[in-house]
């Protein structure tokens, strides 16, 4: 895992919100994460994930004070996301230079798409 301020992209999801049914347009998107890293270092340990669509940042989270070499960081947002095809990306870094990092896995990220 790249130290900040470079990210480097760990998953991919995508969902369809189809414009032809009247549901869609109020739906919402659901993404969750769950990223198991392992740290090598000491001290307090910073790891940025992020969420884009489409180019563009929907969701940020600090994960900071890790003590630990061996962590699961779950995250879960929700998207107002318009109709169509919406590809979402999960990204993370490291901020904190004096460590290395390594998604070790388990990996997931799903979009998931709820209409109102």
């Amino acid at each position: 895992m790249p130290i900040s301020p470079a990210g480097v992209e760990i998953a991919a999801a995508s969902v369809f919100l189809n414009p032809a049914n009247p549901a869609a347009v109020n739906n919402r998107v659901e993404l969750q994460a769950s990223i198991g890293l392992r740290f090598v270092g000491a001290g307090n340990i910073r790891v940025l994930v992020r969420i884009w669509r489409a180019g563009q940042e929907i969701y940020y989270g600090l994960e900071s004070n890790i003590f630990d070499n061996n962590i699961m960081i779950n995250v879960s947002t929700v998207d107002a996301a318009p109709l169509g095809l919406q590809d979402y990306q999960l990204i993370i870094e490291n901020q904190t230079p004096a460590t290395t990092a390594f998604v070790t896995g388990p990996l997931v990220f799903t979009a998931t798409a709820y209409g109102q």
